[in-house]
C-alpha cells in the first residue's frame, strides 16, 4: 500500500508538474506578442485608405519644414505645388542653409529635371533636384507618402484635431526609419536606419480620406513635418527660359551645406 500510494502520489505530482509547464508555456506564448506593435483595426483600415488616395493623387499642394540638422538633407523647408500626371512636375521655393545663410530658392520641376535659383543669378540645371530636395519622390507609391501610410507599425487612433482649418483623425504609431530615408534625402542603405521611429498622421474626416499631415522623428532632436492640402489640384509648370550652364566641375567634393553645382559669375 505504502508504495501503491507513494506511486500516486508521485503521478500526481508529475501532471501538476507538467500542467504548471504547459501554463507556463503558454503565458511566455502570449507574452511574446508585443502589444506595442498590434495595431488598432479603425487605425489600420484609415491608413490604408488615406495611402490609397495618396497613391491617386493627380496634384497637391505641399510643405516639409524640418527642425534640427538631418544628414542628407540641405532643406529647411519646402513648399511645393506638385503635380503626378501624366508625368511629375512641381514649382516652389525651398529654403537652404548655405554656410550658415538661409537662402530661398525658386525651383521649378519638369522632364525629370529641377531648375533652381539659388543665388539670384538664375536657374541652374540641378539634375534629379537631390541636392536640393527630390520633390519627385513625395508622392512616388512606392518611396513616398504612400508608402510611409503603409508602413507603419502599432497604429493607434488618438482621437480628432484640427490642423490647418481641417477635422482630421489623429494617428500614432512607429516606422522603420529606413522607410522614411527617401523623404529626408537619407539613402536607404545608409548606417542608423536600423530601428523604428515615432510617427504621427492625421486623416480628413469628411470621407475622403486625404492626409493632412504627417509628422516624424527620423533622429534624436531632428524632426520633419511633411503638409499637405489643395488635394487634386491641377499643376502646370513649364520649363524657365533662360537656364545657365553650371560653372566648371569643381576639384573637391562640396562640403556640407554646399551646392553640388555653382552658377556662371
Amino acid at each position: 500500500m505504502k508504495r501503491s500510494k507513494r506511486f500516486a502520489l508521485a503521478s500526481a505530482a508529475a501532471v501538476v508538474t507538467a500542467a504548471v509547464a504547459l501554463t507556463g508555456c503558454s503565458s511566455s506564448d502570449s507574452g511574446d506578442t508585443d502589444s506595442t506593435t498590434t495595431s488598432d483595426s479603425a487605425a489600420t483600415t484609415s491608413l490604408d485608405a488615406a495611402a490609397d488616395t495618396a497613391a491617386a493623387l493627380t496634384g497637391a499642394k505641399v510643405d516639409i519644414e524640418v527642425e534640427g540638422s538631418l544628414q542628407g538633407l540641405n532643406a529647411s523647408e519646402v513648399e511645393a505645388s506638385i503635380g503626378t500626371k501624366p508625368k511629375m512636375v512641381g514649382e516652389g521655393t525651398a529654403t537652404l542653409d548655405m554656410g550658415g545663410k538661409s537662402v530661398e530658392a525658386p525651383f521649378v520641376y519638369v522632364d525629370d529635371h529641377m531648375y533652381a535659383d539659388v543665388d539670384d543669378k538664375g536657374y541652374i540645371d540641378y539634375g534629379s533636384g537631390r541636392s536640393i530636395y527630390d520633390v519627385s519622390k513625395i508622392l512616388d507609391v512606392n518611396e513616398g507618402v504612400p508608402h510611409v501610410l503603409r508602413s507603419i507599425q502599432g497604429a493607434k487612433e488618438e482621437g480628432s484635431e484640427t490642423v490647418d482649418g481641417v477635422e482630421a483623425t489623429k494617428i500614432t504609431g512607429t516606422l522603420p526609419a529606413k522607410d522614411l530615408a527617401v523623404l529626408t534625402g537619407t539613402s536607404p542603405q545608409a548606417k542608423g536606419l536600423d530601428g523604428d521611429i515615432p510617427v504621427t498622421v492625421w486623416v480628413t474626416k469628411d470621407g475622403k480620406n486625404n492626409v493632412v499631415r504627417v509628422a516624424s522623428e527620423p533622429a534624436k532632436g531632428a524632426s520633419m513635418t511633411v503638409t499637405l492640402s489643395d488635394w487634386g489640384k491641377t499643376v502646370t509648370v513649364t520649363k524657365p527660359a533662360d537656364v545657365k550652364s553650371p560653372s566648371a566641375k569643381p576639384s573637391h567634393a562640396p562640403k556640407s551645406g554646399e551646392p553640388t553645382r555653382s552658377p556662371v559669375g
